[in-house]
């Protein structure tokens, strides 16, 4: 019984770690409405301000590639407490530059913006984190008294407890300060109707500066003190977020009590699963730690978790366009033809790069149905991708199903998974649900991509080639040719049939309803439209879309392997498809071109610089500034231009005929009178 205390007490201090975050998330809701992403990789970010300045003296700053670092003391470092001064001032200029660089314009937005600019920010933290600073895990030395403390004849260290003590004390600090005094209850006057306060005098901009940098301290403050714990890296550090998501959600961004006894649970919890993989040997050894906390989280959501209350706004929240296929099957055509000619004419790298670009746009179309049409914020569609792939060699090896039967087969049990996982959506939306899925794509990968007996592990499983009807249709072939451009011309006809079925989706009945419960579910539900049912049939459907997409991955790869399907892939999907357009088919269409890692705009730009190294901070950028100023995407600004491009064309080839002139007036014809008898009377 012993042993199981100390490890109850051992997690304490991440539980605390995860109740300092999930504060912050809770001021930062509160004061601005946002719900943020990257609070996690803002935590990441400052903790290595702090070991630069502890281990070197350099204080860094966020940015790639030039001069991002300065010496502010000696060679050797700086002590403790100043390190952590510094660096809680840093993150006071960094939470505020951020807050009115970015969120405060987004303050009156649709979750969809913010939530993208949120992952935008975190995208980009962390690809300028792994560029400044790699991606072997640092340690750092003890901050905190770590010496053992007996407790019921148990030495515990003592730096779980102060972490603990610290949490307890900022969260009946802020409970008291947001209860009691004339900020608090400003604060909650502006986070219920900004108009309101406005007319009581109250600046909702500033109470959300001020509220921002101190959940931005609490971050920096967290990073800071879980250093001798854990090592520090970029990946580990960014995903503290989604524990800290899901402790604030169960306190509906409200309490800061439940809050720090969630979090300090779940931490606790974590540590004790620890102890119980080495009693019940039949529990998964691998990703149960980090993966069932998080099921936890999903069904807690899906049980008690309701709507956010409505905040007061002073504009109107509009959403991206959706757009509408006008000719899409002579669209497809066109498609097909450059295509092909394109594989026919290129080299082979450039040919590789078509062929990723195509394969990339099939996943960013299951976006399009899922948050384009129906507005839900899914944050796993790689997983989907991914769990298709995997699928796909399982039946291919041990039920010797070929293609095409084969891969739809596993693009089916992807839709299984999808409909599990927009169960949630039933009760939750909006940023919600975004959380939700993001814990699902955690869990995923914690519990499923890291099994060794699905995925094959480091070594990853084999893919054979698609054959139809005896003929190889495989990307790799007898001869030297590779990539083989059948090959190609079965992946862009694939994803032209799937772009086909969206933009019939699009112009048909279940288009109209899906943009019915996007708009609006309870004025959907009064026309008798099933919202739940919708919902759970958009989830199907992109599942199924993006498991096509993870079968073309895994027939391109041959041997796939869980580092393809990576929850920051999933992220970086949304980003590059909201970037591109998500309420449009040209929007996956771009985000293919660009996100995929040797995909024909990478290709183009590796000849002037290296932008491969560089994609993850454009996407994170990109992503942010679209979020701000463009939400409606590229798309729909390169389908305009190459409307006025091709009227011009039209104009040139066949110029407009002038009009006849009118004939004189003595000379024209005088109009036809038409003159009719009046009917005779009938004798009968």
């Amino acid at each position: 019984m012993s042993s199981y205390i100390l490890f109850l007490l051992l997690g304490l201090g991440s539980g605390a770690v995860y109740a300092l975050l999930g504060l912050g998330l809770v001021l930062k809701y509160r004061s601005a409405g946002v719900v943020d992403f990257a609070h996690g990789a803002v935590a990441m970010f400052c903790a290595y301000v702090y070991i630069e300045l502890r281990s070197n003296g350099q204080l860094v700053f966020p940015w790639p590639a030039l001069k991002h670092s300065f010496q502010v003391a000696s060679s050797n470092g700086m002590a403790v407490l100043p390190s952590i001064v510094i660096t809680l001032a840093y993150s006071v200029v960094f939470g505020l530059l951020l807050y009115w660089a970015l969120y405060r314009p987004l303050r009156n937005a649709p979750a969809l913006a913010r939530v993208g600019a949120s992952v935008g920010v975190m995208l980009g933290l962390q690809a300028i984190a792994v560029l400044n600073f790699g991606t072997f895990a640092v340690s750092s030395p003890p901050i905190l008294p770590d010496s053992p403390v007996r407790i019921a004849g148990i030495n515990v260290p003592s730096d779980r407890l102060y972490l603990a003590a610290i949490a307890v004390l900022i969260g009946i600090a802020l409970e008291l300060i947001y209860r009691r005094t004339r900020f608090g209850l400003a604060t909650r006057a502006a986070a219920e109707n900004e108009r309101g306060a406005a007319l009581l005098g109250h600046s909702a901009p500033r109470i959300g500066a001020y509220n921002w940098v101190l959940a931005t301290v609490l971050a920096a403050a967290a990073g800071i003190l879980i250093l001798p714990i854990t090592t520090l890296n970029p990946g580990t550090y960014t995903l503290f977020v989604v524990p800290a998501l899901g402790v604030a959600l169960v306190a509906r961004f409200r309490s800061f009590a439940i809050v720090l006894v969630a979090g300090l649970g779940l931490g606790m919890f974590q540590s004790l699963l620890v102890k119980l993989q080495s009693v019940w040997s039949w529990l998964p050894q691998q990703g149960l730690q980090d993966g069932i906390p998080f099921l936890l989280i999903m069904i807690a959501m899906t049980v008690l978790a309701s709507r956010l209350g409505a905040r007061g706004t002073v504009t109107d929240q509009h959403l991206p366009s959706i757009g509408r296929p006008r000719r899409p099957i002579a669209t497809a055509g066109a498609t097909l033809v450059i295509s092909v000619l394109a594989l026919l004419v290129v080299s082979p790298l450039y040919r590789t790069a078509i062929i990723s670009s195509t394969i990339t746009t099939c996943i960013c179309l299951s976006v399009v149905v899922i948050t384009g049409y129906v507005g839900q914020i899914s944050l796993v569609q790689n997983a989907f991708a991914g769990f298709s792939a995997f699928m796909l060699s399982h039946i291919s090896q041990q039920l010797g199903i070929g293609f095409p039967f084969g891969l739809i087969l596993a693009a089916l049990c992807a839709v299984v998974v999808g409909i599990v996982i927009g169960l949630p959506a039933v009760r939750i939306r909006g940023v919600n649900l975004a959380v939700a899925t993001l814990a699902a794509a955690a869990a995923l990968d914690a519990l499923v991509f890291n099994n060794a007996h699905f995925t094959g592990g480091f070594v990853g499983r084999d893919v054979g080639n698609p054959h139809l009807f005896g003929w190889d249709l495989g990307i790799t072939g007898s001869g030297h040719d590779y990539p083989r451009i059948v090959f190609g011309v079965l992946v862009i006809v694939i994803t032209l049939l799937v772009a086909l079925l969206v933009a019939k989706l699009r112009n048909g009945p279940a288009g109209r309803v899906f943009i019915a419960v996007r708009c609006n579910e309870r004025a959907a539900s009064s026309i008798g439209v099933d919202v739940a049912r919708t919902k759970l049939l958009a989830f199907g459907l992109s599942a199924f879309i993006a498991g096509i997409g993870g079968g073309l991955l895994a027939y391109q790869q041959g041997n796939i392997n869980p580092a393809s399907f990576t929850l920051w892939t999933s992220l970086t999907i949304l980003a590059i498809t909201y970037v591109g357009g998500v309420g449009r088919i040209a929007g996956a269409l771009a985000a293919g071109a660009l996100l995929a890692s040797n995909g024909v705009v990478p290709t183009l730009l590796d000849k002037l610089f290296s932008f491969e190294q560089y994609q993850g901070v454009i996407a994170g950028v990109a992503l942010a500034l679209t979020a701000v100023a463009n939400p409606d995407g590229i798309a729909k600004e390169m389908t305009h231009g190459l409307h006025q491009l091709g009227g011009a064309v039209m104009r040139r080839v066949r110029p407009p005929q002038p009009e006849p002139e009118p004939a004189p007036a003595d000379t024209a014809r005088p109009s036809a009178v038409i003159t009719a008898e009046p009917p005779k009377a009938v004798k009968r």
